[in-house]
């Protein structure tokens, strides 16, 4: 067995929020499905769109702007669950060595059943949008490998693991505070409680990941914090490359309201990255403090500003 780096107290707590506040996606109190999918609503949170302040979407018709975002959307609701999915391997994969009389091994067994929740509360996202055409990731390349390689670090370096973790929770949630807030009441009713579901259990296990982190890091051998490190710069780097927290690229459904040449020009300078990279920014600084990046690569990112 391993050591569970999240006092028993922490995990307690949890757990009682676990299973007081659940969120069941299909129970019609939380998320109301049949709100038809119209041209009269907004699909993209201002900003966060791969064409925001570009003008592209401002010279378009309401309704074709409305479908413009509606297809981002879908997009990004047909891949966003890749994460979910092999966070879910990797506590399964712990759960094979926690004793199961610690109650993070309940924790983590609420955490797996909202993830799953998730994921399939995207998917019927996009099987209600039947008539947009979401692009793979080519997962059906590289998903098994990167599962079998998720569990295998989780059960050998569970600080590693929970980095990456935060990598991708913790960056995305700046877009589903955004999907949640709705300010001016323009987003489609779906998506707004998609967001309330998304970030009210997504807190929960930011916050199991931080706690292992901040108790793990300190206990780690030099060898095992400079993997951890490794890790850190890898998943970084790779948000830093590309930008967006997720990838969505042109497709000749676009065609009719833009060209490739213009959405790839929106897309590089859309505010939806420097965004995401502020966020990243701030999740590093906590990484740093605890020894999870080490403070050259931190300061070769700052002074390359990366970060803006």
């Amino acid at each position: 067995l391993i050591d569970i780096e999240v006092d028993r107290r922490t995990a307690d707590r949890l757990n009682a929020v676990s299973a007081r506040r659940r969120y069941f996606p299909f129970a019609d109190e939380i998320i109301d499905w049949s709100v038809p999918l119209s041209d009269d609503w907004s699909y993209m949170p201002d900003g966060h769109s791969v064409l925001s302040g570009s003008g592209l979407l401002e010279r378009l018709a309401p309704a074709e702007r409305s479908f413009v975002e509606r297809w981002e959307m879908t997009q990004l609701m047909r891949n966003i669950a890749h994460g979910e999915h092999l966070l879910n391997q990797g506590i399964l994969a712990i759960l094979w060595v926690t004793d199961p009389m610690d109650p993070s091994y309940r924790y983590l067994l609420h955490e797996v059943a909202e993830e799953c929740q998730h994921m399939a509360m995207f998917n019927e996202w996009v099987r209600r949008n039947d008539d947009i055409v979401a692009a793979d990731m080519g997962e059906a390349l590289w998903g098994k490998a990167a599962g079998d390689g998720t569990e295998d670090l989780a059960m050998r370096l569970p600080a590693a693991f929970w980095v990456n973790v935060l990598l991708f929770e913790f960056v995305g949630d700046d877009f589903n505070h955004a999907l949640k807030a709705d300010p001016d009441g323009r987003l489609h009713p779906i998506l707004v409680q998609i967001g309330k579901v998304h970030t009210a259990e997504e807190t929960r296990h930011i916050a199991y990941a931080k706690a292992w982190l901040e108790s793990g890091m300190a206990k780690l051998d030099d060898a095992q914090r400079t993997e951890v490190q490794t890790w850190t710069r890898l998943g970084a780097q790779n948000l830093i490359d590309r930008g967006a927290f997720l990838p969505v690229r042109f497709s000749d459904q676009l065609e009719p309201y833009l060209t490739r040449d213009e959405f790839l020009a929106a897309r590089a300078t859309s505010p939806a990255g420097p965004r995401m990279l502020r966020q990243l920014k701030a999740l590093l600084g906590d990484f740093e403090a605890l020894g999870a990046v080490d403070g050259a690569t931190m300061r070769r990112w700052e002074d390359a500003g990366v970060f803006g």
